[in-house]
């Protein structure tokens, strides 16, 4: 039986390949794959090029602004319609429907502070929705990129 041993060899150490043959084309046809529905996800279409914008600025007559103020988590923001503080919501409501009244084109630009519950955003705007204002622009300021 000794010299049986010894004419097969040294019992040694096999690595299967199959398996990570099996899991490699597996990865690479899963790959294939995602990156195929990703493609599909964004269409080729001709992007609007700034610079080739044919946007017009309205003359400063034709918009009126909003701003929503934060003073504070205590405190409720304050709005001003241009120069001229809102002492309420209502009152804002009434001015922005004799702008209505007098022209529906015109263009309401609001602004608010970051730190603003978006909810009190939302009544304001409701607010211009009401003055018979279709025309809102929201303000925001883009984060600086690093």
């Amino acid at each position: 039986m000794a010299d049986a041993r010894r004419q097969r060899g040294p019992a040694g150490w096999h690595f299967n390949m199959t398996p990570l043959i099996d899991v490699t084309f597996l990865l690479l046809t899963y790959f294939m794959l995602a990156s195929h529905y990703a493609s599909a996800e964004k269409p080729d279409i001709a992007l609007p090029r700034p610079h080739e914008s044919q946007a017009q600025d309205r003359p400063l007559q034709e918009k009126i602004y909003v701003n929503v103020l934060y003073y504070g988590p205590r405190s409720e923001p304050t709005l001003m319609l241009g120069p001229v503080r809102m002492e309420s919501l209502d009152e804002l409501r009434a001015r922005l429907t004799v702008v209505g009244r007098a022209d529906p084109q015109t263009q309401v630009v609001l602004r608010a502070d970051r730190n603003v519950r978006y909810g009190e955003v939302r009544q304001v705007m409701e607010a211009v929705a009401a003055a018979n204002l279709p025309r809102l622009q929201v303000v925001a300021e883009l984060e600086p990129r690093p």
